[in-house]
């Protein structure tokens, strides 16, 4: 079969008319003209004006990826089906090239069904179509088939990128897998903790299973390597959680032990952390520091919170005091 393709690629020779179509088609790609394009190419198409070979289908293919055309990538993937019935046309049904390209455009289109039907048509699949396809199952919360292909991945590959444990231990928090999460913590551990997503995915993962412990341990192990979101997962979970100091201490932590510019999401957690606890000495130091840094909605919506819920607390107790006098003046 090798031997065949490669006299194939040998032997085939674009016609000078489908040189030429290329060369517009992908012009009018360059200048981002992409209805153009997909025009253009239909046009030729239909009039038989030239004979698409592989070039043109990852031009067209790309475009209609970059432009999110799903009704004509569908009729591109019938096309490429049927080359290899049609006299004098290149057979492109099996260039691995653009069957990737393929599975990636349906992705990107959210057709995540023909993009599986064409991954299972792959003769050979890459890390960069495993990782494809399962990015796609993730953004359509299929986990379940996620782990079902990681399942399939052969060992060669399944722990060969950062990316790729990201994506699946994504899932296995999805799917509240905790043991399949630890096992790809374990074989992952290499990329840490350069890899900045997986780390914060490792974060998500033990905070999901409320196991603080070994998150924290590695917050602590890799300080040099902490970024600004991952203060933000962990104060959220702080948060979530009742813990409301835990998210004040991390403040004061962030602020004065690293050189990261906080942002406004940190302020809102912080202040829904102060209005939790209802730390009103705190969130006059607090409001201190977002003046300096610049108020936008979010936190004047944190900072109503934050005051509403404060009065209704000091309320509460003023009343099981019974010190109504000063319930007036609230």
């Amino acid at each position: 079969m090798m031997l065949i393709n490669l006299v194939l690629k040998r032997t085939y020779r674009p016609p000078p008319n489908t040189i030429q179509w290329n060369k517009m088609i992908k012009n009018h790609q360059a200048n981002g003209n992409y209805q153009q394009a997909l025009k253009l190419f239909q046009v030729g198409i239909d009039k038989q004006t030239f004979q698409p070979d592989s070039v043109t289908y990852l031009t067209v293919i790309d475009i209609c990826k970059q432009s999110k055309a799903l009704p004509t990538l569908r009729t591109i993937h019938q096309l490429i089906d049927s080359s290899k019935t049609r006299p004098n046309h290149e057979d492109v049904s099996k260039n691995a090239r653009i069957r990737s390209l393929l599975m990636d455009a349906y992705v990107k289109c959210q057709d995540i069904e023909n993009a599986y039907r064409v991954f299972q048509s792959m003769n050979e699949r890459n890390l960069i179509d495993y990782c494809g396809l399962i990015t796609g199952f993730n953004q359509q919360k299929q986990y379940e088939k996620t782990f079902e292909l990681y399942r399939q991945i052969p060992s060669t590959i399944k722990y060969s990128s950062p990316i790729l444990s990201t994506l699946v231990l994504q899932a296995c928090t999805e799917l509240e897998r905790y043991n399949d999460g630890l096992e790809i913590h374990r074989h992952s551990q290499k990329f840490l903790p350069q890899d900045k997503m997986l780390l914060n995915e490792i974060f998500n993962f033990y905070l999901k299973f409320h196991q603080e412990k070994p998150a924290l341990d590695l917050f602590d192990k890799y300080s040099k390597h902490q970024t600004i979101v991952d203060y933000s997962l962990f104060m959220k979970y702080y948060n979530r959680t009742f813990q409301p100091e835990k998210t004040i201490d991390l403040y004061y932590r962030l602020k004065t032990q690293t050189k990261l510019r906080i942002d406004h999401i940190i302020y809102v957690l912080v202040l829904q952390a102060v209005a939790n606890a209802c730390c009103l000495h705190t969130s006059r130091r607090i409001q201190d520091d977002i003046r300096k840094f610049g108020m936008n909605l979010d936190i004047q919506n944190a900072l109503i919170n934050m005051y509403g819920n404060a009065i209704k607390i000091i309320s509460v107790r003023l009343i099981c005091r019974k010190d109504l006098s000063r319930l007036l003046f609230l």
